[in-house]
């Protein structure tokens, strides 16, 4: 089942850089809910659990914004993972420090907004990637750390395994990765995506045009939730990529959603297979894999439909061409297996899920829909 796929991406950025110092490395420890990862910060003197998102800027919520007492200095247009655009106010922290003081950030700036991921999540706004201008960050999932230093890495410059972030980013980690032997593509490396690849649909088109992938499925459904809201209903495509080389790293035959971010998305589940770092001062990215050698993906089962969390119930959030004209988009789902399903949150589907679900690769749904109440067998494959 497929809740969540993109939370926040919010490009067309501009960057501030406020007065920052860190003598020494900064040990920023994270832990993942729902393939996020929340980190605690110290803005302006308070301990406050954040999301940490390399595709997306800096934010506080309604509500933090009110306890801080900080003003609204200007306003700004944004736009999120879906590509809706919202003009959102700006306000300017004193001073932002890491938990353990080494690395501090003085009148930065952050976007307001609410979000409603923030309450699953158990955090009150984003840390991205404009915090870290003057520094270089360096992500290991394995002891779920982020090590923050201050200024550029020059050993990345002369190592192999480093790319270059490409043209006018606007400081983002936005670079060029070889998917096959000859056929590039833009990405930009977003921790706050849960996917390992989200397509951007134009460069999806491309691809396949080269032969550098190949479509499995095609269906119908909604979009993913992004700073602005659920996107709208679209034609929906999941690919297998046979290779993709990110510096010296190749991954091997993985599947791949396709959808509408203003970039294509490497995203979290690439940090569960190699370290990280990002130079945003002499704007290099490099990837470490943790095994040598070609790197076999988990290869993610997808359902012959998928649901989501609506009012309470659990609905059909898209069809793929197998069940074309038995259910559509929209369709309630009351019982899984002749089990009833409970009322759910949003929340509780994002980090709890539904365990029948996940151990079985077959169930039967009765669902509701216009032409009246039917049980349909649907398959993980």
């Amino acid at each position: 089942m497929k809740f969540i796929s993109r939370i926040l991406v919010l490009l067309g950025c501009w960057f501030f850089t406020g007065e920052v110092s860190a003598q020494e490395v900064a040990i920023l420890p994270y832990k993942v809910i729902a393939n996020k990862m929340i980190v605690e910060m110290r803005l302006n003197g308070k301990l406050i659990p954040m999301m940490f998102d390399t595709g997306g800027q800096s934010s506080i919520s309604v509500s933090l914004k009110e306890s801080l007492g900080v003003s609204v200095n200007r306003s700004r247009e944004v736009t999120d993972a879906n590509s809706n655009k919202q003009q959102l106010e700006i306000v300017n922290l004193n001073q932002v420090e890491t938990a353990d003081g080494k690395a501090v950030f003085n009148n930065f700036p952050f976007l307001v907004f609410d979000f409603e991921m923030f309450s699953c999540l158990g955090v009150q706004g984003v840390i991205g990637s404009d915090l870290f201008q003057n520094n270089t960050i360096e992500i290991n999932d394995q002891t779920k750390e982020i090590r923050v230093r201050a200024g550029g890495m020059a050993s990345l410059a002369g190592d192999r395994r480093t790319i270059p972030f490409a043209a006018a980013t606007g400081g983002m980690p936005v670079f060029s990765l070889n998917m096959g032997k000859y056929d590039e593509a833009k990405v930009l490396f977003d921790t706050g995506s849960d996917s390992f690849l989200f397509l951007k649909r134009d460069e999806y088109l491309k691809l396949e045009q080269q032969d550098a992938l190949h479509k499995i499925r095609e269906g119908e459904g909604g979009g993913s939730i992004g700073a602005t809201g659920r996107g709208g209903m679209g034609k929906c495509i999941l690919v297998e990529v046979p290779e993709m080389t990110v510096g010296q790293a190749s991954f091997m035959n993985f599947r791949a959603s396709v959808g509408n971010p203003p970039e294509t998305l490497f995203g979290y589940k690439s940090l569960q297979y190699g370290k990280v770092t990002i130079d945003y001062v002499n704007k290099l990215f490099r990837f470490e894999p943790f095994k040598p050698g070609k790197i076999a993906v988990d290869l993610k089962k997808t359902w012959d439909l998928e649901m989501a969390v609506s009012g309470n119930q659990m609905v059909i959030a898209t069809v793929w061409d197998k069940l074309k004209g038995q259910v559509e988009v929209g369709d309630v789902v009351t019982h899984i297996n002749g089990k009833e399903i409970k009322p759910m949150s949003v929340c509780e589907s994002i980090t709890k899920g539904l365990p029948v679900l996940k151990e079985n690769d077959q169930v039967i749904l009765m669902v509701k829909t216009k032409q009246g109440t039917k049980n349909i067998t649907i398959n993980k494959s």
